[in-house]
């Protein structure tokens, strides 16, 4: 009888056990890093906790968020990958155009009288979009597991240096959950820069 070959590491499913038991120390470690949203997130790490390896989920507010800035990664605290986001999508679009933007020029709807306005030309703006969507795809798509792979990370470097159990809890409220305050500064900063932008194009 013929035994099959033995599959390579990285097809073998890594399990991890699956789902820890609702009010187990790890279900409230992780509990306590995602925040109050933990009821749905544990459902969309499901799939992580069988197989701790990337498999595509959906998160529809990670995907949303891209075209306004990837806003949802600073929320969530995923700083990287809030600065992929941010900066992928042009990064790629100048790519293609080898750095040289097809521009065209309108009426300035403000002020008639004065200089006109350049936009990108019809064929460039459709490729942004197409780039845009591309990325917020890519964004919903990946989400939950980042969330999850920096949760994880927090849990098995916090909790064991952690004086007793409810410290351990403490930390990683502090390192995970959300923040707001990280989305006002990115948000602020973003417009930031797109007026510099906009000065400097206009000069």
């Amino acid at each position: 009888m013929t035994v099959p070959p033995s599959l390579p590491s990285w097809a073998t499913p890594k399990t991890v056990g699956g789902p820890p038991a609702p009010d187990s120390p790890l279900d409230r470690q992780y509990g306590a890093f995602v925040g109050r949203r933990w009821p749905a997130y544990r459902r969309k790490f499901a799939p992580f906790f069988a197989d701790a390896r990337f498999q595509p989920t959906w998160n529809w507010a990670a995907a949303l968020s891209v075209p306004v800035g990837a806003l949802w990664f600073l929320y969530r605290k995923l700083y990287l990958p809030f600065v992929f986001f941010t900066m992928a999508p042009g990064f790629v679009f100048r790519m293609l155009w080898e750095g040289d933007l097809p521009m065209r020029e309108v009426p300035n709807p403000i002020d008639p009288a004065g200089p006109p306005l350049p936009i990108l030309t019809r064929d460039a703006a459709l490729v942004m979009l197409g780039v845009v969507l591309s990325a917020a795809v890519l964004a919903g798509g990946t989400a939950n597991f980042l969330l999850f792979r920096r949760a994880s990370a927090a849990i098995r470097v916090v909790a064991p240096r952690a004086p007793d159990a409810e410290g351990a809890l403490a930390l990683l409220r502090r390192i995970g959950g959300t923040s707001w305050r990280a989305v006002l500064i990115g948000f602020a900063v973003l417009m930031f820069l797109q007026l510099l932008g906009g000065r400097a194009g206009a000069a």
